[in-house]
């Protein structure tokens, strides 16, 4: 049951089940929004149709929780393309803030009720530059009382075209002004210290003219900032330099006073401006900086800089500690092999500045020290013949060697895309001109026979009991039988278990043909990663197939111990990566005693796997560790790495404990 609002609810409501309370936009990565100001976000808007509402900005997630009727609703926060684009706004209502999501001939918006005008502007007695205009305006506040019909909108393929906007004036009552979109704006007064590394600079405040080339380019400058105009186009920021006042496009590093002491236990370089492309003007050993200034070099994306003004009695400059040797580092690796042709060697980790230029090929490396970065990445502290810099490793190639782990099996996940295949209306999915599956009951059904030659198994069948028979070359197996819920799973040839389904495999409409099997399945038995997309703003609801493949190196089998436990361990480089919607099968890592009653799970030991660290490119490394208690003697045990129930690697072997005293 949906729930009514104060506002004037449609008559037409749609079914919802309530998630979550109201929510900011800044909670969803696709979803940036800035607060209602009035100009470049209006702070109120007009439905011109009925309007879906929903509790977060993501339509491909949840339902509308009801439907608004056209009328006018006073905004919190939206994204800034509403004049152009479908955008998501955040609305005040009695049953607390709720999304809604508009094209731009769906809404009305009234002009801002303030506007400065940035140059003389030129009055006329109706919204027609045919009369000769009445007077003109030098540049001041004006209030406005009117607007023509989409007087923001942005006009194909002119994307700042002139509108007509009304004004009150003292002397000649109201009148209409004919101004670009990026003209339609206020201005405030700013005064700021801000410090740009590079800016292609204006003459004009007008975003119109980024068509034309810049009036000049600065860099490494420090200016004093004198104001902002915010118009519907964005903003633009006036300095003052030797040659007048000029505009540019960004804010810049805003440079605020800022009294304190930083303590450093390692060396450290001071830079001749707040930015690595700079010169480096001394380098010091640890002690206190004494800061005087800051600022941070911030796009709001990948880089997020703090940056300290330094004044010590040996020298100064600027500071920065993503320019520095990390104050906290680990001493766990033993080395690291490069399989890489060309490795570049940094001054600095997570920076861009090389170390003399230096570059290393393919061999392996003892390191001084490794450091996990901010963003994630993992870098290795190396002694070259440059000096000593820092590396990253390839996730996808190089290896990691502990220390006292030199025999640490080396397992490597990579993913592998079957393809996105789509159904149609009627709920039959295709690929080419073959029918693949169909829906059923809502669930998609997928022929075995499609998904054998999507996983590259090998089907035979159905024997004389009716059950089909699929073979990977990897040495895995499996049958299944349409209505029967157990399947048998096999390792060369011989049988491992049988396993319950969470539903029998449907028989398929010949009953010569191999039944369909559900998405569960096909995770359960393939080891397969499965989307359902039901939910598509555009194109057709679609099914997207992958599996995971593993690569297994230097799994060292003992054949005997010192004691009564079987101890190994190994490092896995996983793929961490995974689009929304992604179901997987586990992977597992089991030792099982070869001599126990068959499916005794209290002679199987699990492996304990634990993230250590990131290494970039959706890569991270988890120790593996497997603790297995042993019996005198010679105890036949064997090792499975298992997806779902798919066996990726097995290997049978005898360990010998010492005999008890």
């Amino acid at each position: 049951m949906w729930r009514k609002a104060t506002l004037i609810a449609a008559s037409a409501a749609i079914p919802f089940v309530l998630l979550t309370s109201s929510a900011s936009a800044s909670e969803y990565a696709d979803t940036l929004t800035q607060p209602a100001d009035g100009i470049y976000i209006p702070k109120t808007l007009t439905f011109l149709e009925n309007m879906p509402y929903y509790v977060i900005p993501n339509t491909l997630k949840n339902d509308p929780e009801g439907t608004f009727a056209p009328q006018t609703v006073n905004v919190i926060e939206a994204e800034s393309h509403w004049s152009g684009a479908y955008n998501w706004w955040k609305i005040h209502t009695d049953v607390g803030d709720r999304w809604v999501k508009t094209a731009p001939w769906q809404i009305e918006v009234p002009p801002p009720q303030t506007i400065h005008l940035m140059t003389e502007t030129s009055l006329y007695a109706s919204p027609s530059e045919a009369a000769r205009p009445t007077a003109s305006l030098s540049p001041q506040d004006v209030t406005v009382v009117g607007a023509e019909k989409n007087w923001y909108r942005p006009a194909e393929p002119n994307y700042n075209p002139m509108h007509w906007l009304k004004i009150h004036t003292t002397w000649l009552g109201d009148q209409w002004i004919h101004l670009h979109l990026d003209e339609i704006g206020i201005y405030t007064e700013m005064n700021n210290l801000a410090f740009y590394p590079g800016v292609n600079y204006q003459n004009s405040p007008f975003l119109h003219v980024i068509t034309e080339p810049s009036d000049g380019l600065l860099t490494n400058i420090f200016v004093r900032q004198t104001g902002q105009f915010r118009s519907l186009l964005g903003s633009t920021y006036s300095f003052e330099t030797e040659h007048g006042t000029k505009w540019a496009y960004g804010p810049g590093m805003l440079v605020q006073a800022s009294q304190q002491t930083i303590k450093r236990t390692k060396p450290y370089a001071l830079f001749k401006y707040p930015s690595a492309y700079s010169d480096i003007v001394s380098e010091l050993p640890p002690g206190n900086l004494n800061v005087i200034e800051t600022t941070v070099n911030d796009d709001g994306f990948m880089t997020h800089e703090n940056w300290y003004h330094v004044q010590n009695d040996q020298a100064e400059g600027w500071f920065s500690p993503s320019y520095s040797e990390p104050e906290e580092t680990s001493d766990d690796t033993e080395s690291i092999v490069l399989h890489n042709g060309t490795t570049l060697i940094m001054r600095f980790p997570n920076s861009g500045i090389p170390l003399k230029n230096g570059q290393i090929g393919p061999q392996t490396l003892q390191p001084l020290a490794a450091w996990s970065a901010p963003d994630g990445t993992r870098w290795y502290k190396i002694n070259s013949f440059v000096g000593e810099g820092w590396v990253q490793i390839l996730p996808l190639e190089d290896n990691i060697t502990l220390k006292g782990r030199e025999n640490d099996a080396q397992i490597r996940s990579a993913v592998r895309y079957q393809g996105a295949f789509y159904h149609n209306d009627a709920g039959i999915f295709t690929f080419g001109t073959d029918t693949i599956g169909h829906l059923q009951n809502g669930e998609p059904q997928l022929s075995a026979d499609f998904l054998a030659k999507q996983y590259q198994f090998k089907l035979t069948g159905p024997d004389a009991n009716g059950w089909w028979s699929f073979m990977h070359t990897a040495g895995y197996g499996f049958q299944i039988k349409a209505g029967e819920q157990t399947a048998k799973t096999f390792w060369q040839g011989t049988l491992i278990s049988e396993v319950n389904l969470a539903a029998a495999p449907a028989p398929a409409s010949d009953a010569k043909l191999p039944p369909l099997l559900g998405l569960a399945e096909v995770r359960q038995l393939f080891g397969a990663s499965t989307i359902y997309n039901d939910k598509v703003a555009f194109g057709e609801k679609h099914i997207v197939l992958s599996s995971r493949e593993y690569e297994i190196a230097g799994f060292t089998l003992p054949a005997a111990v010192d004691g009564n436990r079987l101890l190994l361990s190994g490092l896995m480089y996983e793929n961490t990566y995974m689009e929304a919607g992604t179901q997987s099968a586990e992977m597992t890592i089991l030792v099982k005693r070869r001599d126990a009653a068959a499916g005794d799970p209290a002679e199987a030991y699990q492996a304990a796997v634990k993230r250590l660290y990131g290494l970039g490119m959706n890569v991270d490394v988890f120790d593996v560790t497997l603790d297995v208690p042993l019996q005198p003697g010679s105890n036949p045990l064997s090792v499975e790495i298992k997806v779902g129930e798919r066996i990726v690697y097995k290997k049978d072997w005898e360990v010998t404990a010492p005999a008890a005293k």
